[in-house]
C-alpha cells in the first residue's frame, strides 16, 4: 500500500526500530513500525525524521502497518538549525495529531500543516503571523470554529479577516498582511478558540511558549 503523507510523530522501538505516526492523505493518521531505522548506515535514517514528508510504501503485518520503502521529497531540514522554528512545527504537527482520524480523508489537514511548514521558511512572514492563521483556519476546517462571542469589542477589520481565513484556499491562506493591533485581535480569537476545544495538554506549545516569552 502507497500512501502520501508526513511524520508527525517519531518514538524509539527497541534498540534499533522507529515507530513514528504519519498524516497521510488516504488513510488519516496511522502509526507504522520502521525496522532498523536507528542503526548506523540504515536508508531510513532520514526517512523517519519529524517533518520528512513523501510517499511511503507499507505492507500490514499482524497487528500494525510496517514501513517498506520511503521516497521523501522534503525533509524540512532548515528546522535542524532553527530550533524555535521546529518548535512552532512541532506545535502544528501535535494539533494536527489531535484532529486526524484514521482511516479518514485528511488531504485537506495536511495540505494545511504542509504550507504551514513553508510559511515558517519564508522571510516575509513572522512565526507568529503563521501560527494563528493556521489556528484558526485549522478549527474552520475541521467545523469546530466557535463564533466569537462579545464581537461588538472586536474592530470590522478583523471579522472580514476571518471571512478572509474561512474563504481561502490553503495554497493563498497566508498571502496577506495585518496591522498589529489586527493582529493582536486574531491572536486573542485564536487562544479563545484554543482554550475551549482543545482538551489536551500540548507539550510543544508549553515548550515554545517558555521559549518565545
Amino acid at each position: 500500500m502507497k500512501v502520501t503523507g508526513m511524520v508527525i510523530g517519531v518514538f524509539p522501538q527497541g534498540e534499533y526500530d522507529r515507530r513514528i505516526t504519519l498524516l497521510t492523505r488516504e488513510r488519516g493518521k496511522i502509526t507504522a513500525f520502521v525496522k532498523s531505522a536507528r542503526r548506523q548506515g540504515s536508508r531510513f535514517l532520514g526517512t523517519t525524521d519529524m517533518f520528512a514528508f513523501g510517499n511511503f510504501d507499507l505492507y500490514v503485518g499482524r497487528t500494525s502497518y510496517n514501513v517498506q520503502n520511503a521516497e521523501i521529497s522534503n525533509y524540512f531540514d532548515n528546522f535542524r538549525m532553527d530550533m524555535v522554528g521546529a518548535y512552532y512545527g512541532m506545535y502544528f504537527a501535535e494539533l494536527a495529531e489531535f484532529y486526524a482520524l484514521e482511516n479518514n480523508d485528511e488531504s485537506e489537514l495536511l495540505l494545511l500543516l504542509y504550507r504551514a511548514l513553508q510559511g515558517l521558511k519564508s522571510e516575509k512572514l513572522t512565526n507568529d503571523f503563521v501560527r494563528r492563521v493556521f489556528e484558526i483556519k485549522l478549527f474552520m476546517i475541521e467545523g469546530e470554529f466557535i463564533p466569537v462571542e462579545k464581537a461588538g469589542e472586536f474592530s470590522e477589520a478583523l471579522n472580514k479577516t476571518l471571512e478572509y481565513i474561512h474563504a481561502s484556499s490553503i495554497e493563498k491562506l497566508f498571502n496577506f498582511g495585518l496591522s498589529e493591533s489586527l493582529f493582536k485581535e486574531l491572536s486573542e480569537v485564536a487562544d479563545y478558540e484554543r482554550r475551549h476545544l482543545v482538551d489536551k495538554k500540548l507539550s510543544s506549545l508549553e515548550i515554545l511558549e517558555t521559549m518565545t516569552s
